[in-house]
């Protein structure tokens, strides 16, 4: 079991409740879809997943061990487990696409060979080598998804946490990045995504949670 939620509580201001009493287990090397409604709280429970936000009650095990919520705990949680947000445009925020998937790596203290081994390898997964140089704006939604998925591939995440990843993009690109992601897999990763695609969260997952 790499990373698990035991009865958490959240409220949003102005008493939203979004998660009341939720459990759930995520086992190592796994492909776990997340279905439900909007509204139903996948995204806030992504959110607990990597730290971004911390629950009223209950509680979030990483590798079996409850979670700090101290600078260097969550330092090693966000390296370990990496979130790419539903519009990407929440995500991307450098000059260009090899600064942003650059950024990660740089911050981890790599050396430069290495980053920029991951930047271009991440890069080429998510087929956008040929718009490295290219400004941020001058994207489209598409391509700003995959560059957003890119950023966090190029960190190396043990677990990677996927807000609707394949809305927005074309047959073609979705294809692309289910084949990335499925290398992921096939080296050890573990993938956690929501999604309203039944279709794909049945084709595509080992389990779904509703």
């Amino acid at each position: 079991m790499i990373l698990a939620a035991a009865g958490l509580h959240y409220t949003y201001p102005g008493s939203v409740p979004a998660l009341q009493g939720l459990d759930l287990q995520v086992s190592s090397g796994e492909r776990l879809a997340i279905l439900g409604p909007n509204g139903a709280g996948k995204t806030t429970l992504l959110l607990h997943l990597n730290g971004t936000l911390r629950p009223d009650a209950g509680e979030v095990c990483l590798e079996m061990r409850p979670v700090r919520y101290d600078r260097r705990f969550l330092a090693d949680w966000r390296a370990t487990v990496g979130l790419v947000l539903q519009d990407p445009d929440d995500q991307l925020f450098a000059g260009s696409v090899w600064q942003d998937v650059s950024f990660g790596p740089l911050n981890l203290g790599l050396p430069t060979p290495e980053v920029r081994q991951r930047v271009e390898a991440a890069l080429a997964a998510m087929r956008i080598s040929d718009l490295a140089a290219r400004p941020i704006h001058m994207l489209s939604f598409g391509q700003k998804k995959r560059a957003a998925i890119a950023g966090v591939m190029a960190m190396h995440p043990r677990v990677l946490l996927l807000d609707e990843p394949t809305g927005g993009l074309d047959p073609l690109a979705e294809t692309h990045l289910l084949a990335a992601l499925q290398r992921l897999v096939g080296g050890g990763a573990t993938i956690v995504y929501t999604t309203h695609d039944v279709d794909l969260a049945c084709a595509w997952s080992d389990r779904v949670a509703v």
